[in-house]
């Protein structure tokens, strides 16, 4: 309503001829900020450059115990597999890399499993300017807080610190082990390089001759250690978090914090998961891998792997000799993988989670799918899927290109079921091999190095992709009878 005209307002009036116009200067925009799709596409920017540096370093006749240069494509397969912390390898690494040659190779694995948990956040902060919008200036999860860009520089932080203790403290105790085997000086660096390789679940070794811990398959103080570094690695830093903060109200008798849905979800899965891989080994594999051991070492053994290996890719068991199903148990095992925001590659466990709880939830009549009093939103059950679904595409493109180069490119003595494994344990970031990565065809090494690139970042690019073009809908079509099963 217009307010009433007071006793001296005058009203003026003029009439504008219609060639009149006022011109009105333009306003500069101002500076467009850096969202965070720009600042993601910067982060696998700056992986792939790095991955490029360091095969250029590693391709130097500088880095090499014969003082040959390394083949071009070795070079490139070694650092791709080093920053995407694989673990595959064309070169063993103790034989072929001297010490230079290892340090670079331990570097790109530190930045490859710590720079990839922390660096996501630290480029969101980047090139910051101007006003941010709710988007650009949040982490948005199902089922999480979200958190501003300050917080998740100070998370970062917390997270290098989480992972330097946990780092030292298993370089520590695995340097003592080692000392019972070799000098003080060779001990101290084994102890390093295993405990980084073994967080960030690179699954590189110095044993030599492709042997991984198979010589050290008998040592309780290796395996425990490396399988608590690996686990620490997997579980990543906020699930670990959690776990140590109910502890330590149960351990004051303090009021005890409730876990959330996505710690339940990564504690429970992972151990359904072990379970799983436990008993298939031992059922399987009693009188195979694990054959010709004491019963002790057999029990430990088939406990590692279930727990380190299907993530790490460290062995102790001899995997060129394992059954079919034991590599089909283990296809499904590594593509699982670890927690979000871990080390570990694979699709996540809460992801494969989220997909399971649906469906168990629709066996039982439930309108909506509910786990721990919580209920899962369709958005997430819809991107949990469409994850799997790509996942699953690529394994099988990647399995169909490898049997296409080996088979008709080269000749190869590997089985169709060989790889099945290689690409799967390529794409879920693993480093597990029955033995043919080393005489793979340059083509078959270029095409495994882009499923390792792919698996590292896809499924989080692929998941923050989906998050972002999620819009709610002002209108639904009609529902459609569709037959089905």
């Amino acid at each position: 309503m217009s307010e009433p005209p007071r006793k001296y307002d005058v009203v003026l009036r003029r009439r504008v001829r219609e060639s009149q116009y006022i011109e009105l200067p333009e306003a500069e925009a101002p500076p467009k900020p850096a969202g965070a799709r720009d600042r993601a596409k910067r982060f696998i920017l700056i992986l792939f450059l790095i991955m490029i540096a360091g095969a250029a370093l590693l391709a130097t006749p500088l880095t090499t115990k014969s003082g040959d240069r390394t083949p071009v494509v070795d070079a490139v397969f070694t650092s791709v597999s080093a920053v995407a912390v694989t673990g595959l390898v064309t070169v063993d690494t103790q034989n072929h890399w001297n010490t230079g040659g290892q340090v670079i190779l331990l570097a790109l694995i530190q930045i490859g499993g710590l720079g990839f948990m922390v660096g996501a956040g630290i480029l969101f902060q980047l090139g910051r300017g101007g006003r941010t919008t709710i988007g650009q200036s949040l982490f948005l999860q199902d089922g999480s807080p979200s958190i501003s860009l300050s917080e998740a520089t100070a998370l970062s932080r917390r997270i290098a610190l989480f992972t330097f203790v946990v780092e030292g403290a298993g370089w520590l105790v695995l340097s003592i082990a080692f000392s019972r085997q070799m000098a003080w000086d060779q001990a101290i660096w084994h102890g390093l390089f295993y405990s980084v390789s073994a967080f960030c679940n690179a699954g590189f070794d110095l044993q030599g001759n492709f042997a991984s811990l198979v010589g050290y398959r008998s040592s309780y103080a290796i395996n425990i250690t490396m399988a608590f570094l690996v686990l620490a690695g997997a579980l990543s830093f906020l699930v670990v978090r959690e776990a140590l903060e109910i502890i330590r109200s149960m351990r004051l008798r303090l009021r005890r914090p409730t876990l959330s849905l996505d710690a339940k979800l990564v504690l429970s899965g992972n151990l359904v998961i072990f379970l799983i891989g436990f008993v298939a080994m031992l059922v399987l594999e009693w009188n195979g891998m694990l054959g010709g051991q004491p019963g002790e070492d057999r029990v430990l053994g088939a406990a590692f792997q279930a727990l380190a290996g299907r993530t790490s890719g460290f062995a102790t068991v001899d995997w060129s000799s394992a059954n079919s199903i034991t590599e089909f148990v283990w296809l499904a095992t590594m593509m699982v993988g670890g927690a979000s925001g871990s080390t570990a590659g694979g699709v996540k466990i809460a992801t494969v989670a989220v997909v399971f709880v649906a469906v168990i939830s629709t066996f039982r009549g439930d309108s909506e799918s509910a786990v721990f009093e919580r209920r899962i939103s369709p958005g997430l059950l819809m991107r949990s899927m469409s994850i799997i679904a790509a996942f699953i595409l690529f394994h099988f493109a990647g399995t169909i290109l490898l049997a296409f180069t080996e088979f008709s490119l080269s000749e190869t003595d590997a089985e169709f079921h060989d790889m099945l494994f290689e690409t799967m344990s390529g794409l879920a970031t693993v480093g597990l091999s029955t033995g043919i990565t080393q005489s793979l065809s340059d083509f078959g090494k270029v095409l495994m190095c882009v499923l390792m690139f792919v698996g590292r970042l896809g499924p989080l690019t692929l998941g923050y992709a989906l998050q972002m073009r999620s819009q709610p809908r002002r209108y639904r079509f009609p529902v459609g009878d569709v037959r089905i099963g």
